[in-house]
């Protein structure tokens, strides 16, 4: 098998304005130079990320993260309370023949989630295999972790894992969060943490993921980090849309 040579960002923790402008640098070099790229981040600070469509002023219907910072995403659904959790983001360009139809992609990255979590002791299933009886679940909720999907991934009838996606002309980005350990801006949202009896290791999950990436992609990852134009690039994106209160307040 014949393998893809792609890019590696090391794992870091940011502000989500910084990490809102770096996965739309990352598309945006995965356009030009059609390399897939893969990264994982944290967030510095507990955040709240908006979704794409949703009215600013909803956050008010959730009171337990209105002190927390707040940014809007380029990808749909629900939002989101980051801060005890492991965010990826992969961005794949059209020219891998692999990537086929979007809903099929997505499958397929969470085909190789729930196996590289199982394989750090954590037996999460997608939602449209599990019971669904869930915990607390609502199609029409504020935060996305209270919504369900089909490719949702579910542990002991919670939602712990969900993404989304964006697509451009070359590339499709497709990120997502791991709920480690309950926030006490969200707390009605328990991480795999909470939910076993051992913790999972961080670093262990990183390497289980990429590497199942790796498998499932045909995608042989080289260590990278940002180019200095990349961070010129991500700067400027900050600046003209997420750090933008008009961006911020758009609906």
């Amino acid at each position: 098998m014949t393998l893809n040579l792609g890019r590696i960002v090391p794992f870091q923790k940011l502000s989500g304005v910084e990490n809102m402008s770096l996965d739309q640098t990352l598309q945006e070099s995965v356009d030009r130079q059609q390399i897939p790229t893969l990264r994982f981040y944290g967030w510095n600070v507990p955040t709240l990320s908006l979704g794409y469509f949703q009215p600013f002023l909803s956050r008010r219907t959730h009171s337990p993260s209105l002190l927390s910072a707040c940014v809007r995403r380029a990808t749909g659904g629900g939002a989101i309370m980051h801060h005890r959790e492991l965010t990826y983001s992969l961005v794949l360009p059209q020219s891998i023949q692999m990537i086929g139809p979007r809903l099929d992609l997505y499958e397929k990255i969470h085909a190789s989630l729930v196996r590289a979590l199982y394989d750090c002791g954590v037996p999460v299933a997608p939602f449209r295999q599990s019971d669904q009886n869930q915990c607390g679940w609502d199609c029409d909720a504020f935060l996305c972790f209270r919504r369900r999907t089909a490719e949702d991934l579910i542990l002991h009838g919670y939602k712990v894992l969900g993404s989304a996606q964006r697509k451009s002309r070359s590339s499709l980005l497709q990120h997502g969060s791991l709920l480690l350990d309950a926030s006490e801006f969200a707390p009605e949202l328990p991480g795999v943490n909470d939910l076993l009896n051992s913790r999972i290791q961080l670093n262990e999950l990183i390497e289980a993921i990429t590497q199942n990436f790796s498998d499932d992609l045909g995608i042989k990852w080289k260590e990278s980090s940002f180019s200095s134009e990349e961070m010129t690039r991500a700067n400027e994106i900050a600046v003209d849309r997420f750090a933008s209160e008009r961006w911020l307040c758009r609906r």
